[in-house]
């Protein structure tokens, strides 16, 4: 059975899978997929969430736990009973324990035997690409910035004078 997050984002069960996506992304796959509650979900952040206040007050059925060392983090999945894990990555937590990284990406790996498991990052960081090699699939959306000016910029250099140059 999978579990389809977003038309190009379908989870199969028992895995592993890393999500980098705009916040937007996981928030709207989450609020528009409120049949995710028939699953026993488990959402785990760091020190701070960019998803949970964002989410739809109708999705009603998740636990919450937060982990604020590498070593809560790795407690958590220990101690792990649901079948559905949303981990938000917080490289914060590797900070004082870079050696942690192989370790938690390894736990992520034996939860996955038994729940299926989606970390997610709003970007790649060193840590979180350490642990995507251990990850059985690996989704990543990227915004596109626009170069063009804006109308605003092109006021402001409108309205400019140029110094002359100083010899």
């Amino acid at each position: 059975m999978e579990i389809e997050l977003h038309p190009a984002v379908s989870l199969l069960e028992e895995t592993f899978n890393v999500l980098i996506a705009p916040v937007d992304m996981l928030v709207d796959a989450l609020n528009h997929h409120l049949n995710l509650q028939r699953y026993k979900i488990l959402f785990v952040s760091g020190n701070y969430s960019r998803i949970l206040s964002r989410l739809d007050r109708n999705f009603t059925d998740l636990d919450i736990r937060r982990a604020f060392t590498s070593f809560q983090l790795m407690t958590i999945l220990e101690e792990n009973h649901h079948s559905f894990l949303i981990v938000e990555h917080d490289p914060m937590l590797y900070e004082d324990a870079k050696q942690m990284v192989e370790y938690v990406g390894q736990a992520l790996k034996q939860t996955s035997r038994e729940a299926t498991i989606l970390l997610y990052a709003p970007a790649l960081d060193p840590h979180l690409q350490t642990m995507t090699d251990m990850a059985d699939r690996v989704f990543c959306f990227y915004e596109v910035q626009s170069r063009g000016r804006t109308k605003a910029n092109t006021r402001m250099q409108e309205s400019q004078a140029t110094l002359e140059a100083f010899s």
